[in-house]
């Protein structure tokens, strides 16, 4: 009879049992006793041994699937395996003015020119950041004595960027040992990075390489290099063997690298950026320093840390989907966040075909922007944004940017509750609730594609307190829109889901207040009628009795004429019931957010009863 070892736990104590029963049940050790013999200690050993073995080869299987791995060697090397680099630590920059005042200066030259590299200095939570130029920069004096320095563009906003400048030589070696030069610095941003071949050691003249990851067509007379993120943390700096992937410094070439060792995010937020360098001027044989005003336009961004690995793990197959160009509407999403991630908290990409109103050989694209990115550089990165497109997009597209739409939630939550089962007070269980609804909002909402569902929240509400006994929740769905003051004008404001039929009961629509004349007044449907009115609350009569109407998803306003809008806000919130208050689902560009001034709790007595 064969005995079977069972081998499905890897548990020491569980190897060891299985092989006391396997012995036992061979029939030569049916009496022996395990426990207190040398036969235990070599179990012991043999259990050791599979237990140890199973989990080596256990953690290697893991190790071998980009879903699995845990080290980021591995990480690293299987994402390579499918053409994706990891971000290395990013740079954060500000944008600022640079200006120079030499009206008191007689004979003052016409242009001023500096060299890239001109150097700032800045604190973030006391700790001091250098920031610099990345190219020259130059200035023409105004008349007055004014100068105003300009990039090779001619653009006034100038990007500094903050890094220590760091310069490595190797001298190469021939091209079939195949070479790898490390870069001992874990802090090397690879977009900062610039690559030049000499000649030799002494020579002036160079040539710049490219990264392979740009490259569009590679021969064997390619320029390139290749750069990757080592297991320890450092760099790897390597090129092709003149057969494959590029031509190869010859041997003796001097390889010169110039990067910018950063500190990451640690920079961002930096709002003040005091020049460490005077201009030297010289007029008549005499030479003088004169200082430099900078005037930050926008906060220090975009600084990151090295990618994670979950993140790796996330963005690789996107990445290798694309194949580094640019033609479904997800391999702008998936290109975008790989050269922009740290300005962006979320993005939406969509063919022109899904608009409302379709238009082919388009590629819309919403970027929901992080908070501390400021519109100067929005601007910016979406111009970058459409070079990149002109450089990768395999056909004639067209990309156009959509604003995020942001569609309010306005909740009525109303809980029955017993205060007997409780040593809270009613005050302290309503601020539990508001917390809870709040940080769904804060946790489902606020992105692309994120709902609103209304039996998870009103669950987590039930869970809040066993004193809560049930709840139920009225929601509305708002729209806001900016009047020109004084001025008759029409509106469209399209919902994130279709508004609820007209009744007889209550007005579907309604807006906030608003003065038209000497009347306070709200835009609102007419019962039972889809037709929009203007009713004056002051003498509680209809001021204009058709004003557009509602549709679907859609509100059209006709003609509306606001003198002033009542309260601080500069804007008319124009709230809807939707056709289903279960859940709220947006498409598109379309984002959910918690209006709080407009949501509150109430609470209802057990005794008092409540509608479910």
């Amino acid at each position: 009879m064969v005995t079977t070892i069972n081998s499905t736990g890897l548990d020491f104590n569980t190897i060891k049992n299985n092989l006391k029963t396997s012995l036992q049940n061979s029939g030569e050790f049916n009496d022996y006793n395990f426990q207190a013999s040398g036969l235990s200690s070599i179990l012991d050993v043999l259990a050791y041994n599979t237990h140890y073995n199973g989990l080596v080869a256990n953690f290697a299987l893991n190790e071998s699937f980009l879903s699995t791995a845990q080290l980021r060697g591995s990480v690293l090397s299987l994402a390579e395996g499918i053409g994706y680099v990891p971000n290395s630590k990013n740079a954060s920059q500000a944008t600022v003015n640079l200006t120079l005042n030499l009206s008191s200066v007689s004979g003052r030259p016409a242009t001023i020119d500096i060299n890239e590299d001109f150097k700032f200095q800045t604190t973030v939570d006391d700790a001091s950041y250098v920031f610099q130029t990345r190219e020259s920069i130059s200035a023409t004096d105004d008349g007055q004595g004014i100068y105003t320095f300009k990039d090779v563009s001619g653009e006034e906003n100038l990007v500094i960027t903050e890094g220590k400048l760091r310069t490595k030589t190797f001298i190469a070696l021939p091209a079939v040992q195949n070479s790898v030069y490390v870069v001992p610095d874990k802090n090397l941003d690879i977009s900062t990075v610039v690559v030049r071949v000499y000649e030799n050691a002494t020579t002036s003249s160079f040539t710049t390489y490219s990264n392979i990851v740009n490259a569009r067509a590679i021969n064997e007379n390619s320029t390139l290099y290749i750069l990757r993120e080592a297991p320890n943390g450092f760099f790897e700096l390597s090129f092709g063997n003149g057969v494959t992937l590029g031509n190869a410094p010859a041997s003796g070439n001097k390889i010169e690298m110039e990067y910018l060792s950063v500190t990451g995010s640690l920079s961002n937020g930096a709002k003040v950026f005091n020049p460490s360098n005077s201009i030297s001027i010289t007029v008549d044989g005499t030479t003088q320093n004169y200082p430099v005003t900078a005037t930050t336009l926008s906060s220090a961004v975009g600084g990151t840390e090295k990618e994670s690995i979950d993140s790796i793990r996330k963005n690789a197959p996107f990445q290798y989907a694309s194949q580094n160009r640019m033609v479904t509407a997800s391999d702008y999403t998936a290109l975008i966040l790989k050269n922009y991630q740290s300005y962006i908290a979320d993005i939406q990409s969509f063919g022109g075909e899904e608009a409302l109103e379709p238009e082919y050989g388009v590629v819309f694209v919403s970027i929901l922007f992080d908070s501390t990115v400021t519109d100067t550089v929005q601007t910016r990165i979406k111009n970058e944004i459409l070079q990149l497109s002109d450089e990768l997009s395999v056909a004639s597209f067209n990309v156009k940017f959509e604003d995020p739409v942001k569609t309010f939630v306005e909740v009525q939550t109303f809980f029955q509750f017993n205060e007997n089962l409780t040593t809270l007070s009613r005050n302290a269980i309503q601020g539990n609730v508001n917390d809870v609804i709040e940080g769904y909002f804060s946790t489902n909402t606020g992105k692309f594609s994120q709902s609103y569902r209304r039996s998870n929240v009103l669950t987590l509400v039930d869970e809040t307190s066993k004193a809560v006994l049930s709840s139920r929740q009225l929601v509305k769905i708002q729209r806001r829109f900016t009047p020109t003051l004084l001025t008759k004008e029409s509106h469209t404001l399209r919902y994130a889901v279709d508004i609820f039929l007209p009744d007889d009961k209550e007005h579907i629509i309604q807006s906030t207040p608003f003065v038209v004349g000497t009347s306070t007044c709200v835009l609102r449907n007419r019962l039972n009628s889809n037709i929009l009115e203007v009713f004056d609350n002051t003498q509680g009569t209809i001021l204009i009795d058709n004003v557009g109407e509602y549709s679907g998803d859609t509100v059209k306003i006709v003609g509306l004429q606001v003198d002033r809008i009542v309260g601080s806000d500069t804007f008319i919130k124009l709230s809807a019931t939707p056709a289903n208050q279960s859940a709220i689902s947006p498409l598109r560009n379309d984002v959910i957010e918690l209006d709080g001034d407009k949501s509150f709790t109430s609470i209802v007595d057990v005794e008092q009863g409540v509608n479910s």
